[in-house]
């Protein structure tokens, strides 16, 4: 019998939520594939590396988490949930009409969701003014942003990225979640890059890592920046966790058949 950390079984049981959430949301496609691939991300920075309070999430005094790459809102709403800012009954509200949690993530500090994604390339522009405002306050919080590779097409993120260094913004982490796609096509089939020399050559320290290996990522994490912004390049797989929808663009955005649901269902258990 396999065994696993606090961490992995933390994991599981956040993809399992984001299959059984998906399943029931009363629309007509969720976006599967890229919440699936940056689960492991988002449950290290909650589970062990971001400092908040799950009942006091309004508070100036915490680590900010902001999901540039906005369409995988279901990602942080059932990591919210597991780590205890959200309940079961307000997860299971996701996309019906009037939710606080859509499709795309709405800015609600109080509810843990510091940024309203959407419209990609931005989040790290936000992530850049708050820690510089916590820099020149001389405060001790970090933010993290996560953003995708097809949304490091966009123009602002290299202005941003160039502005976080200029300032020695060692309070911010971008994290790029490598999986490879972007919404019709692969992300090489639309821009070849070079993603470590790109945020070096920016002024940033670059840590690489496998994006679903837990023990990797919290090394990532606890690397020393040298007083730079620092880009955890994570490579990961899309729809990560599902057989059938590893690698499978058909999942960017897709409603669930009961086989399908009750399959994925029995490859988490």
């Amino acid at each position: 019998m396999t065994s696993y950390s606090p961490l992995q079984q933390a994991a599981r049981q956040i993809r399992r939520s984001i299959i059984d959430v998906a399943f029931h949301a009363p629309v007509d496609g969720v976006h599967l594939g890229s919440a699936l691939s940056m689960v492991d991300i988002a449950t290290v920075l909650y589970g062990s590396v971001m400092h908040f309070q799950p009942n006091d999430m309004a508070s100036l005094e915490r680590d900010r988490f902001l999901l540039s790459k906005g369409h995988a809102a279901l990602a942080l709403y059932t990591t919210l949930h597991h780590y205890g800012v959200i309940s079961s009954e307000q997860l299971m509200t996701f996309d019906h009409n009037g939710s606080l949690f859509p499709a795309l993530t709405p800015m609600n500090p109080a509810l843990g969701i510091d940024f309203a994604g959407g419209s990609l390339g931005h989040g790290i522009g936000y992530a850049s003014g708050i820690a510089w405002h916590q820099h020149l306050k001389q405060q001790p919080w970090h933010s993290y942003v996560v953003i995708g590779d097809g949304e490091c097409n966009e123009g602002s993120i290299w202005e941003s990225a160039l502005f976080a260094a200029h300032h020695g913004l060692n309070n911010l982490t971008a994290i790029v979640d490598l999986n490879g796609f972007q919404s019709d096509i692969s992300c090489e089939q639309t821009l070849k890059m070079n993603f470590p020399a790109l945020w070096q050559a920016c002024g940033w320290h670059v840590e690489t890592c496998d994006g679903h290996d837990i023990d990797a990522l919290q090394h990532a994490f606890a690397a020393m920046s040298n007083g730079k912004p620092k880009a955890i390049i994570a490579s990961t797989i899309k729809g990560k966790g599902i057989s059938f929808m590893e690698n499978n663009n058909a999942f960017h955005r897709a409603k669930l058949s009961k086989e399908q649901y009750q399959a994925a269902l029995e490859e988490l258990k």
